[in-house]
């Protein structure tokens, strides 16, 4: 059997002597995290989704009852909560794309709204720079799961929650302002 020309052996990939070697626990750890932040993302837009569905319907009937002459104080305040509800959904779920550094630090190679902003080449260029030393493949990754999770916390979940609270809010005064005008009228 031949042995391989010098050409077909792919170089070693170095490191840097400096970098700390990582456990494959470690790896487990960045990967379940960026698994994680994937399913909590998917969860709050389930979330966001089917809030949207309820509070459009609600809205809709409201509207559709208010049409038809039958107008009242609990119709009024359901269809506001219901769209004011909406749209904190519609926020929560909205794609924001902007290619910005957090905190002055390194950008995020890892999204797209970086990258796209590149060209093919400078791209890959600076991936295979990241590829070379593993101590930037870990930084490029944890910088992915920490801006993720900034998006998950402060975007997100934030506002599928004052989503839920609003339509809560908005329900629960419907319910008193119909109970008042069914004692005392």
């Amino acid at each position: 059997m031949a042995e391989p020309a010098a050409s077909d052996v792919t170089p070693e990939k170095t490191t840097n002597e400096h970098s700390p070697k990582y456990s494959a626990q470690a790896v487990h750890l960045v990967r379940t995290a960026t698994q994680s932040n994937l399913t909590l993302s998917q969860m709050a837009d389930q979330k966001a989704s089917m809030l949207m569905g309820a509070t459009f319907l609600v809205f809709t009937i409201a509207v559709g009852q208010a049409s038809r002459g039958q107008f009242s104080a609990a119709l009024v305040v359901l269809a506001f909560f219901a769209l004011l509800s909406a749209v904190f959904a519609i926020v929560a779920v909205a794609p924001s794309v902007r290619a910005s550094r957090h905190n002055g630090g390194a950008s995020n190679l890892l999204f797209f709204g970086v990258f796209s902003h590149m060209s093919e080449d400078e791209f890959i260029a600076t991936v295979k720079h990241e590829l070379v030393d593993d101590e930037l493949i870990y930084s490029a990754m944890l910088r992915d799961i920490y801006q993720n999770g900034q998006v998950l916390q402060k975007k997100k979940y934030r506002f599928v929650g004052y989503a839920y609270v609003t339509f809560l809010v908005g329900l629960t005064l419907t319910f008193a302002i119909f109970l008042y005008g069914m004692v005392y009228s």
